[in-house]
């Protein structure tokens, strides 16, 4: 896992191209705090910070060249089949040592090209790969957006890329135009979908998609695409049995390919569905007891830390809970801004953070339980949804105001959590098809135009609507929203996050079963629960879902009041982008109990946060 970054300067002028390239590789020290590369070669170069898993040694380090200088390669990631490829290559009368995978990588590139090599590539990454002698230039990020890839181009001037924003505003002459379509689109959604970023000169590569650079231009091309290979499935003939093995098979494998490393590992243990068979299939798996980490929060309602006990202990993992303040989690709100580079309001971000630090304390990578919910119908909108949809049908619309105004005056301040749950059933009630359906249960801001210039389509072959939310999820906020998370948060202390559940074995597997065995008699991940009353009872793990939660509503009130409050009167951008009167309305029907609007209301913090702190 490492932070890549790298600038191609069509023309002599402008900045000198090796202290550029070394603060723009310095600039992502955090991602990689074991070594630094940088290469320079005319007009380019590129950089490497490495964060040493796999290979400790300096036969790792990185740029990477060819023998003969001609071709030069900065990875990001792990991939995890590079033995098997590294068998390839010899079958193929190729010789080559199998130290690392970064080694086998760039002779998979040499021998067979960048197109025909990230097909057989099973893994997280972003990489370059230069041909110095053809004057190329490939970039290329994973199938599923594990590892983050932004790029900036300007014709006739120059090209650059890198791990995170930040590499780009150390060139003097990047342009920090704020994206307005960006900005709209994090308005609704709470962050910035592909290929957007805050900045209009800076793009989010997709996952699944390369990009060939020369100084003539770029061309983007696709690997894999989730939406072709919907198209080409055959769903799977097997009965319920057959399907409990083949996934137990195929995520034990992929759990196992994960927990190869030369650093200490371990598991983030939540008590939840996916967290318990991650640790559960790594036990299994493991000749010592697995390390297991919990974060207990205070006199908090989302302590799970009493659950993932009893699971450590049943499964006998070497556990360690780890205990914090909500306040403690609050205090990292100025990180915000710092790791994501853009505005980010997922509030789970903060917890997330703070939980990586706490893990880099005693382990370097941790195998986490994300794309189980996408995957094998997870989370609540995939249940509801649809449910919605059928309900709008024949729901009058007076009695759906009806609903709206007893959910104002009465459920508030009584039932504050039902009610916000109940506002967001009534917006999506009151979309005109199934997608503004979903996008209205998805979206906190309206701006409807700006939302047709993302990727949320529906897929034309999916018969079932909730297969469509699934479907939809996976091509925007798996991402965009919870990759990205993970990412930065980790990464910020230099912490490893390996996600076994996207292994694309597993991936086609999960699209290839029938919604009646995912989601059978209504029941969320039933596969998933299935393989895992195999190994932990179900007393154990059967309850409601919790995640991440933070107490927003009430910090509002209270330690976020005073900073929010200044927010609201320090003119920055952001007044100018959203109505102000609007937004004071909001805090005053937050702050007297008359509606829940802290999801709003962290957005426009977060972005106001990002707006003070970039002048």
């Amino acid at each position: 896992m490492c932070g890549i970054t790298g600038l191609w300067r069509f023309k002599s002028d402008g900045d000198d191209l090796a202290s550029t390239v070394t603060a723009m590789t310095q600039s992502l020290a955090h991602r990689g705090p074991d070594d630094q590369g940088v290469w320079l070669k005319e007009f380019i170069g590129l950089g490497q910070r490495r964060l040493a898993i796999v290979d400790l040694s300096a036969r790792g380090h990185q740029p990477m060249c060819s023998k003969d200088g001609r071709y030069v390669l900065v990875f990001n990631g792990e991939i995890y089949n590079y033995k098997t490829l590294a068998q390839y290559l010899k079958n193929q009368g190729v010789a080559c040592e199998a130290h690392n995978d970064t080694e086998i990588l760039l002779q998979m590139c040499i021998q067979l090209g960048v197109s025909k090599v990230l097909p057989m590539l099973n893994g997280m990454f972003a990489f370059a790969f230069y041909d110095a002698q053809e004057k190329i230039l490939y970039v290329a990020r994973d199938r599923f957006g594990e590892k983050p890839l932004y790029y900036s181009f300007v014709d006739g001037q120059y090209f650059a890329f890198g791990s995170e924003l930040k590499v780009f505003l150390q060139m003097s002459d990047f342009d920090r135009t704020v994206d307005e379509t960006a900005f709209d689109l994090y308005l609704c959604l709470n962050y910035i979908p592909c290929p957007y970023s805050i900045y209009k000169r800076a793009r989010k590569l997709f996952p699944g998609h390369y990009l060939m650079v020369t100084a003539a231009g770029i061309e983007e091309s696709v690997y894999f695409d989730l939406t072709h290979t919907l198209e080409e499935r055959r769903t799977v003939d097997l009965t319920e049995k057959e399907c409990v093995d083949a996934l137990e098979r195929l995520l034990g494998q992929s759990v196992y390919d994960r927990m190869l490393a030369d650093v200490p590992v371990g598991a983030f243990l939540s008590g939840g569905i996916d967290s318990s068979l991650m640790v559960a299939l790594m036990q299994a798996r493991s000749t010592q007891p697995i390390k297991t980490f919990t974060v207990g929060f205070k006199n908090s309602p989302w302590d799970e830390s009493k659950y993932a006990e009893a699971i450590a202990q049943h499964l006998k993992t070497d556990h360690t809970t780890l205990f914090v303040d909500q306040d403690a989690v609050l205090e990292n709100v100025n990180d915000i801004t710092r790791i994501y580079d853009e505005p980010f309001g997922d509030a789970s971000a903060l917890s997330t953070h703070l939980i990586s630090k706490l893990f880099k304390k005693h382990v370097t990578v941790a195998i986490g339980g994300d794309g189980g919910d996408e995957l094998f119908v997870g989370y609540h909108r995939h249940k509801w949804i649809p449910r919605l949809y059928t309900l709008r049908k024949w729901l009058p619309t007076p009695v759906l105001s009806l609903v709206e105004t007893i959910n104002s005056r009465l459920l508030l301040e009584r039932r504050p959590l039902l009610h916000l749950k109940l506002h967001k059933a009534i917006k999506s009630l009151r979309g005109k098809d199934f997608l503004s359906t979903y996008l209205n249960s998805v979206t906190y801001f309206d701006r409807p135009a700006i939302l047709e210039k993302t990727w949320f389509r529906l897929h034309p072959h999916l018969r079932n609507n909730a297969e469509q939310v699934t479907y939809l999820d996976m091509r925007t906020y798996l991402h965009d929203d919870v990759l990205c998370k993970v990412d930065r948060a980790s990464m910020a202390v230099g912490l490893e996050t390996r996600v076994p559940f996207l292994d694309y074995n597993l991936v086609d597997f999960a699209w290839s079963i029938p919604l009646a065995h995912k989601f059978r008699r209504c029941v969320k991940k039933y596969l998933l629960k299935r393989v895992l009353e195999r190994y932990v009872p179900k007393a154990l793990w059967n309850r409601p879902k919790m995640g991440f939660g933070m107490p927003l509503g009430q910090a509002f009130r209270t330690s976020l009041r005073s900073t929010w409050e200044q927010y609201l009167e320090t003119h920055t951008p952001l007044w100018n982008r959203i109505d102000h009167t609007k937004a004071k309305q909001l805090w005053q029907e937050h702050l007297f109990g008359k509606c829940n609007h802290e999801v709003q209301l962290w957005n426009l913090f977060v972005a106001q946060q990002w707006f003070i702190q970039r002048e």
